[in-house]
């Protein structure tokens, strides 16, 4: 992958981070000048996690410091989102999304939705599955149940 767009998007929780939160930072660094990182609120978050999620403000502080360490040179904005969709569907100027294989659905109603307000369909980069040495995928629900942390 190369750099190639100059407006990059992507979202989440992004509560406990884990190499798959890597993989898909480190891809937006990889092809993007400009990265725009959606992060769900405390409000949002409550709506569809089954657990209680780490407050906005340290998901924040984590998401800081670890996008210092992959994309030290990129301008990276981020923001709060309280829908399933954030600002992808209104700034013109994103050209990309990076997408896991378990987002891309979203991503696609996303594209249908900018299509419907006028706006260009963005290109979509999907990442394949993050998974661990017995070959489960990883996600922040699958290290709480693994650590058993409610």
């Amino acid at each position: 992958m190369r750099l190639q767009y100059r407006h990059v998007v992507l979202g989440g929780t992004f509560d406990t981070l884990h190499s798959g939160h890597v993989k898909l930072l480190a891809t937006a660094s990889l092809i993007g000048e400009n990265i725009l990182i959606g992060l769900t609120s405390d409000a949002f978050a409550s709506t569809y996690k089954q657990y209680n999620v780490k407050p906005f403000t340290i998901r924040l502080a984590n998401l800081k410091s670890l996008m210092s360490l992959i994309a030290p040179e990129r301008k990276i904005e981020i923001t709060a989102i309280n829908d399933p969709y954030g600002p992808a569907i209104s700034r013109p100027e994103l050209e990309a999304l990076v997408v896991s294989r378990e987002t891309l659905g979203r991503g696609l109603e996303i594209n249908d939705e900018r299509i419907r307000r006028g706006l260009r369909p963005m290109d979509l980069v999907m990442i394949s599955t993050v998974r661990d040495g017995l070959g489960n995928i990883l996600s922040s629900t699958f290290i709480r149940r693994l650590l058993n942390i409610k």
